[in-house]
């Protein structure tokens, strides 16, 4: 079925470019750089690392007052790239057309780039987030892995390509891999506070950006670059290629096309596959093989996968902007971790996944000029299947999404004023069936539509950001022959705002606070779900009658540097009304335990404190020591905790560059997990040792990288307590990983 938007939301959009056509059209500025990133995402947060650097751009500039004139009428993504290819204070003001300071300053949020994100780069984005302040994994094995942001999962904790959603399946079980390969992404962000506001409501854990270069903004240097990519990883026998090239094809049209091909066995693991529970109670069977599944270690089973992605995309690079189009195709073919069945009589086959995607995007952006800074739109369509398929059998559902998302943003203030705004419009659709014997859930669609506002002062120490966001959400299911549901309409109406503010104490120090009041309609998975989930091994039961979820929260944050060191203090605090969550109900049907959605009130609260120092200086190399701790605890309003919450984490790391040869050393210890909910499972303890080096044999500023890393160095047996699957499918065990990248 294809979408159109509403004719008030094409009427918004027509009113937006008629009243920029005069401006766009006397605009005789030249082109700025076009931003990196669809999202007004920080280049960096908390302790700012002096160690080991990507490679520098040639035409980088050397200073601030270079950086700034360079800067001028650009976006904030755009002037954030070039301050990191600087290697600039974070606490520089870029001057430009979208936001005048560094989100960064008023939140908490954080980005993976450059060296960063090429060692932590998974193929999954949970486990590529998972090392992130706040951050850990659903971790449903080694294919299907969403982000935890503070406890948060699901839709408070939203995935974003280029600024747009990723228009898949995930958000409906957590056995549903992600359509977004984290190994193609230039930048992943995670955005909070009133930024936040301009692509969701409700995503109080915060919003995560996959930036990629598949619509150019600028020409490629010298007329075209390309990088190839290789790597190994031991724990999976994981073996991946990728490419990635852009071309100057004419005077103002740029080609691009990237591939990425990764294939795995099943992982091996450190330990017992089974978890202490289960392994004790197939212990204590009677039958022999259920009994020989609790000394069952060495290889998680069914964890094999092949996936390739292949895209293009040509751009238009005009005086004042640029304006492209990007295509793509995503496959992936998994296995679900093995869960074993402890009972003869309820066995549990093996399930493998076949997943594709085809994707659209079109993005485009103008400069203007005067009050009217830029205009800029993202559109994206999505055709999504996927079937799970007993291995050795039949096709037991397919679950098909049909999606479009479409934004459009003005910028507003003149380049040297003081107070500046964002204001657009959004669209969203969503066609979903699932097909089967048992479907899971009736036919739905879901419209939504969205106003938005960003707001902005900067003057002196004091730096000020609000925004507001309005949403109207429709969703609809129909009767499904097999599930025999009643049709039901819902229409809600949703409201959020956020603020915040950052104080310079002295030039060293400096104090953030924010704070939201966020509302969240709740999704047809939680509304309509009625069958066995494969991804939970239960029965769940949605609640056509849930209402609207509010939540209203304040972080503060503390940050300090000096000569050779720095440091962060975050502390939150979020309270929700009608907090929609499936709990355990204690009750089983054909064996498989029921989870029923509920609302009822809960309350989060945390901390993340992180810093990095120098402690020497040894020939060209700088050494530095860096930590991370951070908690959070979530309890329901009657007192019991929230189900799946993460523990303590705490994180210790040496590192030593930048050089032709870098390294790095760390220690992560994850603390027991005994606050649970009930029919909750606790989670033991774990400690992981990681080393990685870089090197580059043809010199420190070379495109030509080898990289060799050993994770889980002692082999430990490790669960991520926000897994349903913690029992089955532990982590890997010791990974010994190969990677090459080089650029020309």
């Amino acid at each position: 079925m294809a979408y159109l938007p509403p004719a008030h939301t094409a009427i918004v959009g027509a009113a937006f470019l008629m009243s920029a056509a005069p401006s766009l059209a006397q605009s005789t500025a030249s082109a700025p750089p076009p931003d990196p990133a669809q999202s007004t995402g920080p280049q960096s947060t908390g302790p700012q690392s002096t160690g080991p650097t990507p490679p520098a751009k040639a035409d980088a500039p050397a200073n601030a007052d270079a950086m700034a004139q360079m800067v001028e009428g650009m976006t904030l993504d755009g002037a954030l790239e070039m301050v990191a290819m600087a290697d600039l204070p974070p606490e520089i003001v870029v001057t430009g057309h979208r936001l005048r300071f560094r989100t960064s300053e008023i939140s908490s949020s954080a980005v993976l780039t450059g060296d960063a994100l090429l060692n932590q780069a998974r193929s999954t984005i949970g486990e590529t987030l998972a090392h992130l302040p706040g951050a850990s994994s659903t971790s449903f094995g080694p294919s299907a892995s969403r982000p935890v942001l503070r406890g948060f999962q699901g839709e408070r904790a939203r995935l974003l390509i280029d600024g747009i959603g990723t228009l898949d399946a995930s958000n409906t079980s957590p056995d549903h891999a992600v359509a977004l390969n984290p190994l193609v992404a230039d930048r992943i962000e995670v955005l909070r506070g009133p930024v936040a506001q301009l692509y969701a409501s409700g995503s109080v854990g915060g919003v995560v950006n996959s930036v990629s270069g598949r619509i150019a903004r600028r020409e490629p240097a010298g007329g075209a670059d390309a990088v190839f990519a290789a790597g190994f990883g031991s724990a999976a026998s994981e073996r991946s290629l990728g490419f990635r090239a852009d071309v100057k094809a004419t005077d103002n049209l740029v080609l691009h096309a990237d591939g990425q091909y990764l294939d795995s066995a099943s992982v091996r693991t450190g330990g017992f596959v089974l978890g202490p529970v289960p392994r004790g109670a197939a212990a204590a069977s009677a039958d022999p093989v259920i009994a020989a599944l609790g000394q069952l270690r060495g290889t998680l089973p069914n964890t094999q996968a092949e996936t390739w992605e292949i895209a293009g995309g040509a751009s238009l690079i005009l005086p004042n902007g640029h304006i492209g189009v990007a295509f793509g195709n995503y496959e992936s073919l998994y296995g679900l971790p093995t869960r074993f069945s402890l009972d003869p009589a309820n066995p549990v086959p093996d399930t493998v996944i076949d997943l594709n995607q085809q994707r659209v995007d079109v993005r485009f952006e103008f400069a203007g000029s005067g009050v009217l800074q830029a205009v800029r739109g993202r559109f994206g369509w999505a055709d999504y299947s996927h079937n799970e398929v007993i291995v050795g059998g039949p096709i037991t559902a397919t679950f098909l999404n049909l999606g479009h998302e479409s934004r459009l943003e003005a910028v507003l203030g003149r380049p040297d004023a003081a107070l500046k705004a964002t204001l657009g419009a959004q669209f969203y659709s969503r066609d979903f069936r699932v097909v089967g014997a048992a479907p899971l859930l009736p036919p739905t669609e879901t419209e939504q539509t969205a106003l938005f506002v960003l707001q902005e002062y900067g003057r002196g120490p004091l730096k000020l950001e609000g925004s507001f966001r309005y949403e109207h959400v429709g969703i609809t299911s129909t009767v499904d022959s097999v599930l025999q549901n009643a049709a039901v309409a819902r229409v809600f109406d949703l409201f959020s705002l956020a603020g915040g503010g950052n104080y310079a104490l002295t030039p060293d120090w400096k104090i953030a606070v924010n704070g939201h009041y966020s509302q969240r309609a709740p999704v047809v998975e939680e509304l309509f779900t009625q069958g066995v989930d494969p991804g939970t091994q239960g029965q769940l039961i949605g609640n056509p009658a849930l209402g609207v979820e509010a939540s209203y929260g304040v972080e503060a944050i503390l940050r300090g540097k000096g000569r050779g060191w720095s440091g962060s203090a975050t502390f939150y605090y979020t309270q929700f009304s009608n907090y929609i969550f499936a709990r355990e109900t204690g009750v089983s049907i054909d064996g498989l335990p029921v989870f029923q959605f509920l609302e009822q009130g809960a309350r989060y609260l945390g901390f993340e404190v992180q810093g990095v120092v120098d402690v020497a200086r040894i020939g060209g190399w700088t050494v530095q020591l860096d930590g991370l701790i951070d908690y959070t605890r979530a309890t329901l309003s009657d007192g019991a905790p929230v189900p799946r919450i993460p523990p303590l984490r705490v994180l210790f790391g040496a590192q030593a560059g930048p050089q032709t040869l870098n390294g790095r050393a760390e220690i992560e210890y994850i603390f027991d997990q005994r606050r649970i909910s009930a029919f909750e499972t606790p989670t033991d303890g774990f400690a992981t040792v990681n080393l990685s080096m870089a090197w580059r044999p043809l010199g420190p500023e070379s495109s030509f990288q080898f990289r060799l890393s050993a994770n889980n160095l002692l082999d430990a047996t490790g669960r991520r307590h926000a897994s349903l699957l913690k029992d089955f499918a532990p982590l890997p065990g010791r990974d010994i990983r190969v990677g090459l990248r080089f650029a020309f």
